[in-house]
Formats: C-alpha cells, sequence, structure tokens
C-alpha cells in the first residue's frame, strides 16, 4: 500500500477543518466537541484522520464521536492520548481506531472500506 508521510496534526489546521464541515452541515459536532477534537488531535503524527459514524450522518441524533487515525505510532498509545485528551475538555463519549496503513491486513481494509468518512486531517 502506497501512504503518503504522516504530517504532524495542527490543532488550528484540525480546528479550520472542522468548522468548515459544521458550516456545510456534512458533520454533526458542537462549538465544544470541536475544541476538544482539534486539542486531542494536535501534535499526532498521522497520515489522516476521519470522522465516522452517526455525526457524519446529518438524519442522526445524538451517537458517539467516532475516529478513524491511520498512524504508524503506536495504535493503543495514540488511541489512549486523543481519548484522554478529548474527555479532559468534553465529556461526550468518543471511540477511536487506529490504524497503521502500512501494515493494515485484509480485513482492517475491508473495515475501513466499508465505512462512510469524512477526512478532518
Amino acid at each position: 500500500m502506497n501512504t503518503p508521510p504522516p504530517i504532524r496534526l495542527t490543532a488550528k489546521r484540525i480546528h479550520d477543518r472542522l468548522d468548515t464541515l459544521r458550516a456545510s452541515g456534512t458533520v454533526r459536532l458542537d462549538r465544544d466537541e470541536t475544541e476538544a477534537l482539534s486539542a486531542s488531535l494536535d501534535g499526532l503524527p498521522a497520515e489522516s484522520v476521519d470522522l465516522f459514524g452517526s455525526r457524519v450522518d446529518p438524519g442522526s441524533r445524538g451517537g458517539d464521536i467516532d475516529l478513524l487515525v491511520l498512524t504508524a505510532a503506536p495504535a493503543l498509545q495514540a488511541a489512549r492520548q486523543v481519548a484522554t485528551r478529548f474527555f479532559a475538555r468534553c465529556e461526550e463519549k468518543v471511540d477511536v481506531v487506529v490504524i497503521d496503513p502500512t501494515l493494515m491486513t485484509p480485513a482492517q481494509q475491508a473495515f475501513v472500506d466499508s465505512l462512510r468518512r469524512v477526512r478532518i486531517a
């Protein structure tokens, strides 16, 4: 699999992207959730971060925040860091799926391909 090199995510870049997506009605996040996501992903080296699940369905209500992070960083450490930082700012439930794109199994690829995702970084 040919993946782009990781970038170090910045809170401002993520915040700006989420504001644009919120304004267009593409994602269902409030300001607190946007701030918490921006802060929780700040500095993470990742190829990409996508929002998926009910928060990318304008017709849904409620639901947790589901993130897919493609990074070569240790999965458990990255997921814990994002979830802990998020919860420190917002008490909404967040699920963080971390996959190393260079080691993606066929099952992981099938899972990723099955998602309706919106790129946030």
